[in-house]
């Protein structure tokens, strides 16, 4: 082989393995971008300011004002909620939104749920206000109501929460609010449950937020501030002694310390319980006047558990996200809760892609 020969080769080679290495470096940066949370919270637990109102927390007056949801309970007495988490909608070969879209159309069909909670990181798009129009579209086309709080993921990106909670106020079956001004978050409201009227259950959404720096500059997930807890507790008392389901998306710190005890049910597929680092005291806050009886949380894509914790029940949800990480050893899916009227009572079930050959 002639020298220019042998020379183009080499030069070809070089060229092959430098563009190779810059792609690696990319795709690194995307996937670290997409994967890793860097919105840290200004103020902390500790220094967070606000003022709780002074007059009582009033459904009518929160109703017309549209930082709160009523919905009339279905003469049967029984109201199901579809529990979705972890969908990452993005665009994108791999992003399989259609199977997610699948396993919706089909949970409709098959359980006619009342209402869908997702319990947040609906998202994990560079372009969030495309991808929730486009699943709010999805959602008002089916005539299906929902209810959404923020996970760690949804305001990442081009679009802070304040935009793409201004993309659902063209969607009447969205049944979504930024709150009270004086609370931390863009997704903490309720939805309460009645009866001719009068509450009987209600739904607390909460906006776990995003990811915060630790003492010795360790991140992990924020915590929820005190002046959601205290939010918590106005709501609570103005709406009186009836039973409260809170969805989240972050676990609280209680869900690592049940299943350290041993007494959850389910599986632990992540590596970690990945809770916040500080317990701000939301749980015990719950515990208070006894009227929460579960909460539903998200975020880990592998971890599917449940037990009761000091008097309040603990559940993980069934990730469907193809969006981000997974494994086949853990089926996507979604879940349903079933209320009773009579009771504080409830039913789950959880529902693949395996059970229905999606």
């Amino acid at each position: 082989m002639k020298r220019s020969s042998v020379w183009v080769l080499k030069t070809l080679l070089i060229s092959l393995l430098v563009l190779l290495a810059a792609g690696g470096i990319v795709t690194y940066l995307v996937i670290d971008g997409l994967t890793n949370t860097r919105l840290y919270q200004q103020v902390d637990r500790f220094s967070e300011l606000f003022s709780v109102p002074k007059q009582p927390f009033d459904l009518s007056e929160v109703v017309a004002e549209k930082k709160a949801f009523t919905m009339e309970y279905p003469e049967d007495g029984t109201f199901t909620i579809l529990w979705g988490t972890d969908f990452h909608l993005r665009r994108g070969p791999f992003s399989n939104r259609d199977k997610i879209y699948a396993l919706l159309e089909r949970a409709f069909a098959e359980t006619d749920p009342d209402l869908t909670v997702i319990s947040g990181d609906l998202l994990f798009s560079f372009n969030g206000v495309q991808m929730l129009t486009e699943f709010a579209s999805f959602m008002q086309k089916h005539n299906r109501k929902w209810a959404y709080c923020f996970g760690n993921h949804d305001g990442q990106y081009q679009h802070d929460h304040r935009t793409l909670a201004s993309v659902l106020d063209s969607f009447d079956t969205a049944l979504f609010s930024t709150g009270e001004e004086w609370v931390l978050g863009y997704s903490d409201y309720p939805v309460v449950l009645t009866r001719e009227g009068i509450p009987q259950q209600a739904i607390m959404l909460l906006d776990s937020h995003d990811s915060r720096i630790y003492e010795g500059s360790v991140i992990a997930p924020d915590y929820i501030y005190p002046s959601q807890i205290a939010w918590y507790r106005w709501v609570e008392d103005g709406l009186g002694d009836i039973p409260l389901y809170a969805f989240i998306h972050i676990p609280i710190p209680e869900f690592k310390l049940m299943w350290e005890s041993g007494t959850a049910v389910g599986v632990k597929n992540d590596k970690i319980v990945n809770v916040p680092l500080d317990n701000s005291g939301l749980f015990a806050a719950m515990q208070e006047k006894g009227n929460t009886v579960a909460i539903f949380s998200g975020h880990d894509h592998l971890n599917d558990f449940h037990g009761t914790w000091e008097g309040i029940d603990l559940h993980y949800g069934r990730s469907a996200s193809y969006g981000s990480y997974g494994a086949d050893i853990h089926a996507k899916g979604l879940k349903t809760i079933t209320l009773d009227l009579a009771s504080p009572s409830y039913t789950m079930k959880t529902f693949t892609v395996d059970d229905w050959n999606l």
